[in-house]
């Protein structure tokens, strides 16, 4: 009784990770699709999860059909998927491999070739009983038998995927990042994950009996959850491919939809399934009491992922968590155009109804230009606006004796900083902290002459306000013009990075200079100056500033990456007469080291130093290189005006 019962679980949380998994692989094949589409590895990927979404869809149906004769349909229909897998094996590690300039046996034609025997396995499930045929339902599991040839694909399932994995390892050994080996990591230990989600091994070995069910029902759901996790882990994998943004952006995109899309999708379809048919909650049917389930899970998980995110953001952004804690918050805080109006607009809402006028403006002037006012925002009907060049001179010396410290605060200024002109009450507004004009805030005066001394120091405290909009819009325009200005460099960074990290053909071209080991990989190249095969086959041979080095060196790669490192070397040489001074010993360690071939021993002597401090400044000056390499391949890569 009590094996009954515990199967019964077990074959309901079988149900619900296969669901699970369905709503996963969905949910991650659309999110590669849509980020990824352009990128060879995205494209393969998704292929994978396409027919791996194919089988759980079959298995989802399986366990809930109502007859057996549809359960043998759908588990036909699982074929779809089950016959093409092994081929997406084969094509996503094919295209890995390409990724980082290796090449897969046999090529596109072994991947072809893969793809047509699933067509034919495919056939062969769908019309004759040589791969599987009639279907078994025991112990609450559902199969196909397996046909006389089913060994054959069997073998080919195997075969496939043995090839897959070996491209896989191939293609880590080959990547020439840290970043990439590390995520080619991750894909080679979760590589087996569609193959053992989807492979028919009850086909093989059958339905056990009674007592044998739970074992199995247990083992496979250990099985469904840790390919549910390495599914996940997978498409992160792969979700650096073909994307320019920095890591950190594609992470926070692909952790922001996983918990807001799989993670909330499967933590409802748990809800659903937990509630069985028929049952009464709170008097409630069981389709009543889920609706208000459903949309509690929804919205009560959606306000726990964003409570959560300081704990998210210390997983995911362990070095970077206090920038990027920064950039959330200044995004926060940025002003956009309409932002800035809408904030002008509350402070004369405010103002007016402090004063119990029924019109004002604020009114601001170009950074420099006293001569042109501008209304940036009104409300009532505003009527003459007094002109600026009529408030030139009173604006100038508001400034003058602001700056001479009759008044640090605006709520400290004195009434008599408050103009009346054409039936208005006019504030110049100032910056805080040089007292420079940035405009006048006027509001349509009740009463003629001066204002109470209540009604001024609410109209200072308001124009206070007005003047920091002003100048926080201001400052936030010159960082914006600023970083337009970077945007070509920006995007050449970006573009090296999404380039190097996967050592794509173009990669090769920049990767070294955006990695950890540029310099040493410079060392290399400067410990083979005059000859030997670390040079010949130096990645620094594909930087652009070495290409275009070649047309001066006869088309001679390494006598071009030879003149480059001379010309890093000597952007290090100090002015005046060569010396042993300090400021000099950089480049005298690399003069002599590289260029002249010295022995350490000789150097030190030269230079009065130990052989250890030797060695200690050459670590030194190889990164000085290293740096100035850089700069010369940022220069290098820039647009042509």
């Amino acid at each position: 009784m009590f094996d009954l019962e515990l199967l019964g679980i077990l074959t309901g949380a079988n149900r619900a990770l296969s669901s699970a998994i369905l709503l996963t692989s969905f949910s991650l094949l659309v999110y590669v699709l849509s980020h990824n589409f352009f990128s060879a590895v995205g494209r393969a990927f998704t292929a994978l999860m396409g027919f791996v979404t194919v089988v759980y869809i079959g298995d989802v149906a399986v366990a809930n059909v109502a007859q057996g004769q549809n359960a043998l349909f759908w588990l036909h229909f699982q074929w779809l998927g089950i016959a093409f897998v092994p081929a997406a094996y084969l094509h996503l590690s094919r295209v890995l491999l390409r990724a980082v300039k290796g090449e897969s046996p046999g090529g596109r034609y072994v991947t072809l070739a893969a793809y047509a025997l699933g067509a034919v396995f495919l056939g062969l499930s769908s019309a004759t009983e040589l791969i599987v045929w009639d279907g078994v339902v025991s112990s609450g599991m559902a199969h196909l038998k397996a046909g006389p040839l089913f060994w054959l694909f069997a073998a080919y399932f195997a075969v496939a995927t043995a090839l897959g994995a070996v491209n896989i390892a191939s293609a880590r050994q080959l990547a020439p990042t840290r970043a990439s080996r590390r995520r080619l990591s991750y894909l080679a230990a979760t590589f087996a994950a569609p193959g053992l989600g989807v492979f028919p091994f009850l086909v093989l070995v059958g339905v056990p009996g009674a007592s044998s069910a739970v074992l199995v029902a247990a083992l496979s759901a250990v099985g469904n959850a840790v390919v549910l996790l390495m599914l996940i882990v997978m498409a992160y994998s792969v979700a650096y491919y073909g994307v320019l943004a920095p890591e950190r952006v594609v992470k926070q995109s692909f952790i922001e939809y996983v918990l807001r899309g799989p993670f909330v999708g499967v933590c409802v379809l748990t809800v659903m399934l937990a509630v069985p048919e028929g049952t009464v909650v709170l008097g409630l049917r069981r389709g009543a009491f889920l609706v208000f389930a459903v949309v509690g899970t929804i919205v009560l998980l959606q306000v726990a992922i964003s409570l959560g995110r300081p704990v998210i953001d210390l997983v995911a952004f362990r070095q970077d968590r206090a920038e990027v804690s920064w950039l959330r918050e200044l995004e926060r805080r940025l002003l956009t155009t309409t932002d800035f109006l809408q904030v002008l607009e509350n402070v004369l809402v405010a103002v007016c109804d402090e004063l119990g006028s029924d019109a004002g403006f604020v009114a601001a002037v170009p950074p420099g230009d006293l001569g042109d006012l501008k209304v940036e925002a009104s409300v009532g009907q505003v009527g003459d606006v007094p002109q600026l060049p009529e408030l030139a001179e009173w604006l100038q010396a508001a400034g003058e004796s602001r700056s001479e410290g009759n008044g640090t605060d605006g709520a400290e200024r004195p009434a008599g900083d408050i103009l009346l002109s054409r039936g208005y009450w006019l504030v110049a507004l100032m910056t805080r902290d040089e007292g420079i004009p940035l405009g006048v805030l006027g509001v349509r005066a009740r009463l003629e002459g001066k204002p109470t001394r209540d009604q001024a120091e609410s109209l200072l405290a308001f124009s206070s306000k007005a003047a920091a909009a002003i100048e926080d819009m201001r400052l936030q325009r010159q960082v914006f013009s600023a970083l337009r200005r970077l945007l070509p460099d920006i995007e050449t960074v970006q573009r090296w990075r999404g380039d190097a990290s996967f050592g794509t053909a173009s990669a090769m071209l920049t990767n070294p200079v955006l990695t950890p080991d540029f310099p040493d990989l410079v060392r290399a190249a400067l410990r083979h100056y005059w000859g030997g095969p670390e040079l010949g086959q130096s990645p620094l041979l594909q930087l652009q500033v070495v290409r275009q080095a070649l047309r001066e060196n006869d088309s001679n790669p390494a006598k071009a990456l030879r003149a480059v490192l001379v010309r890093a070397i000597e952007a290090l040489r100090p002015t005046g007469p060569r010396d042993i001074s300090p400021e000099w010993v950089l480049y005298n360690v690399l003069e002599m080291k590289y260029v002249q071939g010295l022995k350490a021993r000789e150097i030190a002597r030269r230079l009065a130093v130990s052989e250890s401090d030797l060695y200690r400044k050459q670590r030194v000056a190889v990164k000085e290189v290293a740096r100035v390499l850089a700069e010369m391949e940022l220069q290098a890569c820039k647009p042509k005006a």
